[in-house]
């Protein structure tokens, strides 16, 4: 009966020697989530379409790994997956189990995704091409609302610097400013 039990206690520590700590505590895949504003990109990682955001899929583990996100209209996102050496594979240091620790080399459980939340802002194609008429109204349109007071001071006055400054930005040519001030 001491000779089984010793028997069973030496089985039971040469599979835990023999199986990675990483590997049985948490596995060789990981939940990972991805989402995008706006919603609808598709989402690849090492050139495998996983789907499109939001989206919350078990990943293999694995390091250096480009993740990719894509959407008609929008820049093209590419990153890498950032990882770390998973906590629990330094239990097989401890414990002395240098097969574990192949174990969890090989299958990818020495590795932890971090973060495992992955959200990116897509930037739109025309967005850094801004239309230089639409540049000088948004221009006006503020200076408008932050001098209005003023702007309405110098039109009552017939001029001043707040017309002025305003007629120049509209690029209004000097033939017609007498008019623009009367529809201002």
């Amino acid at each position: 009966m001491q000779k089984q039990l010793l028997l069973l206690f030496v089985l039971i520590c040469c599979s835990c020697l023999m199986s990675g700590c990483a590997s049985i505590i948490s596995g060789s895949s990981q939940e990972v989530t991805f989402q995008s504003q706006p919603d609808g990109a598709t989402v690849t990682v090492n050139g495998k379409i996983l789907g499109r955001t939001p989206l919350t899929t078990n990943l293999k583990k694995k390091s250096d790994q480009k993740l990719t996100f894509e959407k008609e209209g929008y820049k093209t996102d590419t990153m890498q997956l950032s990882t770390r050496m998973d906590s629990w594979f330094w239990g097989n240091i401890l414990i002395g189990g240098l097969i574990g620790s192949t174990t969890d080399g090989i299958s990818g459980a020495v590795h932890e995704y971090v973060p495992n939340q992955y959200f990116i802002p897509l930037t739109p194609l025309d967005s850094t091409r801004l239309d230089p008429l639409t540049e000088k109204k948004a221009k006006a349109k503020e200076f408008i609302v932050l001098q209005y007071k003023n702007i309405m001071t110098d039109i009552s006055k017939g001029s001043g610097e707040y017309l002025n400054s305003l007629i120049s930005l509209l690029s209004i040519v000097p033939e017609a400013q007498k008019e623009a001030t009367a529809k201002i």
